[in-house]
C-alpha cells in the first residue's frame, strides 16, 4: 500500500510530527504524499468526536486527495466523520463564519453567502448605483475596502483624493457594503475577513476548533492569503501543535485572489529544521526537468525518476507562430504527438493559453466587452434565461438547465442571487420530479435561441403573456440587433468537445498530460516576457513567470512553447536551455 513512496515521502507519512512544511517541486507526488499521510492517520485514529482537518484551495484539489485516499489506501468515500476534507474557504464558512458571523456583522441572523462561487449577485437600479459593487469589493487584512474585480468594471478611479484622503466613491461603497452586511449578506472575501476578526476577538472560537480538529494538513499552501494565514496563525497561537503546510511557491498563480506565496516561504524558514524538500520528479522526462529548472527557484534540478518517461528523448521546442492564425502551429503539435504514438485525447494532450484573446483566435469567436452587451443593470435573470436557452439548444443541456433554473429561482423569489443551499431547499419543497418538469416546461416554452436578442426576448415575452406567466425579459433597445452567436459564442465554444484539451493555464494547474503546447503573447499582465527574462527574473520575482512555469511543468513527454516572433523565441531558448 505504501511501497511506492520514496524515503522522503515515507518520512512525511510515518515519522514527521509537530509543525512543519513540505516544499514540493512539480510532479513530486505532493498530492499522493498528502493522501498517504491522511490515510495513515485515519487508519490509526481512535478519537470519536475529534478529527483531522485536511484543506486545499479548490474543489478539484481536495477531490483529488479524496480519490487517491480511496483508490490507493482503501479509505471509504466520502471521508468519514469526525474528519473534514474540503477547501479552506468551506472550512472557514462551516466552522467560523456561518455560525458566528452575526457577532461582528451587526445582523440578527445566520449570514448568507452571495456572489461567486455561491451564486450570481445582481444589484443596483441605475447606472451608477453603488449597490452593484457589493460582490465586486471586499476587505483586506488591514480592514481597507479593496476591489475584487477588474477595475474596468467600476465607473470611477480607486485613487485617493489629491490630499490623500479617501474619495467619495469608496465611502459610498462602504455604506452599501454595511447596508447588506446588516441584512446578513456577505461575499466569500467578506466571510474570510470577518472570520479573521472572529478568531482574533473571541479566543473561544479557535480553541474550540483546535479541540475539534487537533491535526491540520493544508495542501497547496502557497496559495494562502494574508487573511487565511492570520486565521491559521490564530489557531497556532491558541495551542494547535500538529500542522503541516504542503506546497510549491513556484506554482503560486492566484495573486489575483490575494494569494501570497511568501507566507508559505516564511513558514518554511521558520520551521526549517523540521521541514522536508521533495525534488524527485515523477511526472516529466529529464529533458523537461532540465528545461524548466532555469525558470524556477529550486536549488537543484529535479531528478526524473519514472522509468517509462525519465529518458524520453524529445527535447522541448520553442517555436514562432502567427497569433492571428494559430492553425499551423496547432496542426504541427498534434501531428508530432501522433508521430510519437501519443493518443490525442483531452486527458493526454493539452493546448494551454495565458490570454483569453488567444482562445478567441483559436476558436474564431468574437471578443465583446462587457459594456457592449445588451443587459439592463439590475435585471437579475434575463441574461440567464437567454444564455441558458442558447446553450441548451446547442446541446450543452446540463449547463443550459442550470442557468434557467437559477433564472427561475431569482424571478420567483425576487432575489439578486441564487445560493445553492436555498435552491436545494426549494427543490425539496416542490419535489425533485415535479421541479425538473416545471423547469423543462419553461425551456420548451422559450423560442429557439437564434437570430437577434431583441426579437427573441419579444417572442419570449409574448409567450409568457399568452400563458399568463408574470415574467418579462428586458434588454437595451439600442443593442437589440446583437445576435446570440455574437453574445454567447465563447460559452458555446467552451462546451465544444475536442480531441485535445483547450484551456487556460490556471485551469490545468495540478494536472498531468503526455504532451502540452503553451501559447504565449509578448506579455501577460504587466512587463514583457522578454524584459523579465533578459533581466534574469525568476518565478520568485513575478507571478507571470510562475504562470508560465505551471504550464511548462504539466507534460510527461512533449513540451512546445509558441511565441509571436524570433526575438521572443531566442530569449526563451536562451533562458530555458542555459544549463
Amino acid at each position: 500500500m505504501y511501497d511506492t513512496l520514496s524515503d522522503k515521502q515515507k518520512d512525511i507519512v510515518f515519522e514527521r510530527e509537530g509543525k512543519f512544511t513540505v516544499r514540493a517541486c512539480p510532479g513530486s507526488g505532493k498530492t499522493y504524499s498528502v493522501a498517504a499521510r491522511l490515510a495513515k492517520k485515519i487508519s490509526e485514529w481512535d478519537k470519536r468526536n475529534q478529527g483531522i482537518a485536511t484543506l486545499s484551495f479548490t474543489n478539484v484539489a481536495w477531490q483529488e486527495i479524496e480519490q487517491q485516499v480511496h483508490k490507493h489506501f482503501g479509505i471509504r468515500q466520502p471521508i468519514p466523520y469526525p474528519h473534514f476534507l474540503g477547501t479552506i474557504d468551506s472550512f472557514i464558512n462551516q466552522y467560523i463564519f456561518l455560525p458566528f458571523g452575526h457577532l461582528v456583522m451587526d445582523c440578527c441572523k445566520r449570514p448568507t453567502l452571495v456572489g461567486e462561487p455561491h451564486g450570481n449577485w445582481i444589484s443596483g437600479k441605475y447606472e451608477r448605483d453603488y449597490d452593484q459593487y457589493f460582490d465586486k469589493t471586499t476587505i483586506d487584512v488591514n480592514g481597507n475596502l479593496i476591489p475584487d474585480a477588474d477595475l474596468q468594471q467600476f465607473h470611477f478611479s480607486w485613487k485617493p483624493n489629491k490630499d490623500g484622503s479617501e474619495n467619495g466613491h469608496i465611502k459610498n461603497i462602504k455604506k452599501s457594503k454595511w447596508k447588506f452586511w446588516k441584512q446578513g449578506y456577505a461575499t466569500q472575501g467578506d466571510a474570510n475577513f470577518f472570520s479573521m476578526v472572529l478568531v482574533s476577538e473571541f479566543s473561544s472560537i479557535p480553541k474550540s476548533l483546535i479541540h475539534r480538529f487537533p491535526v491540520f494538513i493544508i495542501d497547496e499552501a502557497q496559495d494562502t492569503s494574508e487573511i487565511q494565514m492570520k486565521i491559521i496563525d490564530s489557531l497556532i497561537e491558541n495551542g494547535l501543535e500538529h500542522i503541516v503546510l504542503v506546497g510549491d511557491p513556484d506554482q503560486a498563480i492566484f495573486e489575483w485572489n490575494d494569494a501570497k506565496p511568501q507566507l508559505f516561504t516564511e513558514k518554511f524558514e521558520a520551521w526549517k529544521e523540521n521541514s522536508v524538500i521533495l525534488n524527485s520528479n515523477r511526472r516529466s522526462s529529464q529533458n523537461i526537468c532540465n528545461s524548466t529548472y532555469p525558470l524556477s527557484s529550486l536549488q537543484a534540478i529535479s531528478t526524473a525518476v519514472t522509468d517509462d518517461v525519465k529518458e524520453y528523448d524529445f527535447v522541448p521546442e520553442v517555436l514562432t507562430c502567427d497569433l492571428n492564425n494559430l492553425g499551423p502551429i496547432i496542426n504541427y503539435f498534434i501531428e508530432t504527438c501522433r508521430n510519437r504514438n501519443i493518443e490525442v485525447t483531452p486527458d493526454k494532450v493539452a493546448i494551454l493559453y495565458r490570454s483569453k484573446s488567444l482562445f478567441n483566435n483559436i476558436t474564431g469567436t468574437p471578443q465583446i466587452k462587457t459594456k457592449a452587451l445588451p443587459w439592463i443593470l439590475g435585471d437579475t435573470y434575463a441574461k440567464d434565461f437567454a444564455e441558458g436557452k442558447y446553450l441548451y439548444d446547442n446541446v450543452d443541456f446540463k449547463q443550459g438547465f442550470k442557468l434557467i433554473e437559477k433564472a427561475c429561482y431569482k424571478r420567483i423569489n425576487k432575489s439578486n442571487y441564487c445560493p445553492k443551499s436555498e435552491l436545494d431547499k426549494q427543490i425539496e419543497r416542490i419535489g425533485f420530479t415535479k421541479y425538473r418538469t416545471k423547469v423543462q416546461e419553461i425551456i420548451k416554452m422559450l423560442p429557439q435561441a437564434d437570430g437577434n436578442i431583441g426579437d427573441w426576448m419579444d417572442q419570449a415575452n409574448k409567450i409568457f403573456q399568452e400563458e399568463n406567466i408574470n415574467l418579462r425579459l428586458q434588454y437595451q433597445d439600442a443593442k437589440r440587433n446583437m445576435s446570440f452567436d455574437e453574445i454567447f459564442a465563447v460559452a458555446k465554444e467552451e462546451a465544444v468537445e475536442r480531441d485535445y484539451r483547450l484551456g487556460t493555464i490556471h485551469s490545468a494547474k495540478g494536472e498531468t498530460f503526455e504532451a502540452v503546447l503553451v501559447i504565449l503573447k509578448k506579455k501577460g499582465i504587466g512587463s514583457y516576457y522578454k524584459t523579465m527574462l533578459i533581466n534574469g527574473k525568476t518565478v520568485a520575482d513575478n507571478e507571470e513567470l510562475r504562470i508560465v512555469y505551471v504550464a511548462i511543468t504539466r507534460p510527461r513527454k512533449i513540451l512546445m512553447i509558441a511565441v509571436p516572433d524570433d526575438e521572443n523565441k531566442n530569449v526563451w531558448k536562451n533562458r530555458l536551455f542555459e544549463i
